[in-house]
């Protein structure tokens, strides 16, 4: 991560490389926190995402103009629903049906009641 939330010129080739390998790729700002800076989120329509720090706002959203992406105020419209439960490498497990829930309630794996 660069420090003072500027970030690096690899960083922004790095994203520049995610938006052209992607489809219906968006920028989102993303509030500085106790233990992240700002950033720029890219996120694509299949989930992936890739962040970077980022000085200010105004260089943000000067980014994502030039690519052509959409910018968003991740604190204003919050993280789009297709990236949640997907982490960079993969997606998140599937969760169980409610017959696979019965049948591991039912078997020898399930805690005993008191």
């Amino acid at each position: 991560m660069a420090r003072f939330g500027k970030p690096k010129r690899d960083e922004l080739e790095k994203l520049k490389e995610f938006a052209a390998k992607h489809q219906g790729v968006e920028g989102y700002l993303e509030p500085r926190t106790a233990t992240f800076d700002q950033s720029l989120l890219l996120v694509a329509r299949g989930g992936e995402w890739q962040r970077v720090p980022v000085a200010d706002r105004k260089r943000a959203e000067s980014f994502c103009k030039k690519l052509g992406i959409p910018f968003y105020d991740a604190g204003i419209v919050g993280y789009p629903e297709r990236m949640r439960g997907r982490s960079k490498a993969k997606p998140a497990p599937e969760a169980p049906t409610p017959a696979e829930l019965e049948a591991w309630f039912h078997s020898e794996a399930a805690p005993e009641g008191d």
